[in-house]
């Protein structure tokens, strides 16, 4: 049967057949359940341009039958077209699948960076189990998914995967194209991603005018026992973070009653060093050379952080963990020189971008005073509901990061919706539509209380995750809080800095309990009951006298937070 799904994001449909049940989200297949066990997050049908961005596109024809989903599209600026059919199947009990075919015909030579299929594998019930991987030539070996984010990729090489998942045996066969294996989480997805085609295979590359991609998938769901519930989670204790605004000095900055996390490079304007008073510093260089110019310009400046960090350019840049790696200064030779001048701060080290890098180039923990990186929510998808879902992995993370810091502090960088830099292309994704789009800066829901609250999910992740510090907005631009929703969330947390805090929780509930106040934010499908506070919406704050109801997308802040 096919449903308009009263609680789904974003005008999302479920559709069901038997034991299977799925949503369908801005045309892709997402949430596919077997007996109520999640066992695929989701089908994609991305193009990746050779900046990695995604080929905007728009559904021309839709048609959502009980049993099969088909969905004719086209790309934005006329690029390609192409075919979707999803067919559900459920036999009999205990048994299901679907059929998944997909058509992509480009309407002009392109140069793309993959084209084709995405699946998207779940976490929960994943990680750290066993799969066994068909190759092309028909050879079968056994590997597992990674219980810890994995740099690398966890399986290459694939035309046919098959796993369990709780009581769910699930069988994936691919046609078309080669596939391998990435551990998004990485990235902050909350799954793991099979996609085509190999990075190994040259990139960019060319599909010829008139060219047609075809591949075909098909899935096949085994019940081998009944569900188990899943546990619930249970509250986590830690301290508010110091809270911070991010800079890059390009104009004198205004962190307010934030704190500021500059940073410079050799072209920051004297007339901007002068005067400032920055928590924490991040100096972007060409060389030892360049560095030690920038350091002696923000000592004359007055300039005394409390922490700082430093990044060869090149290292902005994303690389394989097996390499080539840029020529020249690394990461680790910055460091002596942040001591020699700036004896009295903490010297950090990691990555000016996502935990990817971080990942990827790991610092080494005896050699510096705390670990650093960033993220944005959007690197491979950017609705709702896959921003939200990034909230689910920022704890693993985290884990993995005290793993490699081994228990050197986290101070991190900005953690946002909006891309700040493009670590995998030339630069960020132009947004003058105001789009919901992957790797753009500018995102249009900065502006709304879904920042606020996705703000507020960053902070129960960081409490519970035992983050010193962080930033969650930038003092201007498109990833400014100024004047918006996310501004008093930010304000709230600098009245909380250093309480201890409980976080309790989950399927999109995050609420944060202190002795002096706290803040709650509703990213769940449905209202949730509350005790009174300031509640943001779109419409503006609204104090609540007593008990009410919070809306999804909506925020609570109370005690010294409001």
């Amino acid at each position: 049967m096919t449903e308009q799904d009263p609680d789904g994001f974003g005008g999302s449909r479920r559709i069901t057949a038997g034991g299977l049940s799925a949503l369908i989200v801005e045309g892709d297949l997402r949430r596919l359940t077997f007996g109520g066990t999640e066992v695929l997050r989701r089908i994609g049908t991305p193009v990746r341009d050779p900046s990695w961005g995604t080929f905007a596109v728009r559904t021309t024809a839709e048609t959502l039958d009980p049993l099969r989903h088909v969905r004719t599209f086209a790309a934005l600026d006329g690029a390609f077209d192409g075919q979707l059919t999803i067919t559900l199947d459920a036999p009999e009990p205990g048994r299901g699948g679907l059929t998944a075919d997909l058509t992509l015909t480009a309407r002009r030579a392109l140069r793309v960076n993959r084209a084709g299929f995405t699946l998207l594998h779940p976490i929960a019930g994943v990680a750290g189990t066993a799969v066994a991987v068909t190759h092309p030539d028909g050879r079968t070996t056994t590997t597992r998914f990674p219980l810890h984010i994995s740099p690398g990729q966890p399986a290459r090489d694939i035309a046919g995967l098959s796993h369990r998942i709780g009581p769910v045996e699930v069988d994936i066969r691919m046609e078309g194209e080669v596939f391998e294996m990435e551990d998004q989480r990485n990235w902050s997805d909350a799954s793991f991603k099979t996609y085509c085609r190999p990075l190994s295979l040259p990139r960019p590359y060319d599909l010829g005018g008139g060219e047609t991609v075809h591949q075909r998938l098909r899935i096949t769901l085994t019940q081998t026992a009944g569900a188990m519930p899943a546990p619930a989670a249970a509250p986590r204790r830690g301290r508010m973070p110091q809270v911070l605004l991010a800079s890059d000095g390009a104009a004198a900055p205004d962190a307010g009653p934030a704190g500021l996390l500059l940073r410079v490079t050799g072209q920051t304007p004297d007339s901007v060093l002068s005067g400032l008073r920055p928590v924490a510093l991040e100096v972007v260089c060409a060389d030892e050379a360049d560095l030690a110019r920038t350091l002696d310009r923000c000592r004359a400046a007055g300039i005394a952080p409390a922490r700082v960090t430093a990044l060869p350019a090149a290292y902005l840049q994303s690389h394989q963990p097996e390499g080539p790696w840029p020529e020249g200064m690394t990461p680790g030779e910055a460091i002596p020189l942040l001591r020699a001048a700036f004896p009295a701060a903490m010297i950090g080290a990691g990555s000016l971008t996502n935990f990817t890098e971080f990942n990827r180039c790991r610092p080494d923990p005896a050699t510096c005073d705390f670990g650093t990186f960033g993220n944005t929510a959007i690197v491979h998808a950017a609705d709702d509901l896959s921003v939200i879902e990034t909230l689910e992995a920022l704890p693993q993370i985290l884990v993995g990061a005290h793993a490699i810091m081994g228990g050197t502090p986290l101070h991190l960088g900005l953690i946002s919706i909006g891309m700040r830099s493009n670590p995998y292309g030339a630069g960020v994704v132009p947004n003058p539509e105001g789009m919901r789009l992957p790797m753009a800066m500018a995102d249009p829901r900065q502006k709304t209380v879904f920042a606020a609250a996705y703000a507020v999910g960053v902070l129960a992740a960081a409490v519970a995750g035992g983050v010193d510090s962080l930033a969650l907005a930038m003092t201007d631009g498109p990833l400014g809080a100024t004047g918006r929703p996310l501004a008093r969330v930010i304000a709230g947390a600098v009245a909380l800095a250093g309480a201890e805090m409980t976080v309790t929780g989950e399927g999109g509930l995050f609420r944060l309990d202190g002795d002096r106040g706290g803040m709650m934010a509703n990213l769940s499908q449905g209202p949730v009951p509350h005790g009174g506070g300031q509640r943001l919406t779109d419409r503006g704050p609204v104090v609540t006298a007593g008990d009410g109801e919070l809306a999804p997308g909506e925020v609570l802040l109370w005690g010294d937070a409001a």
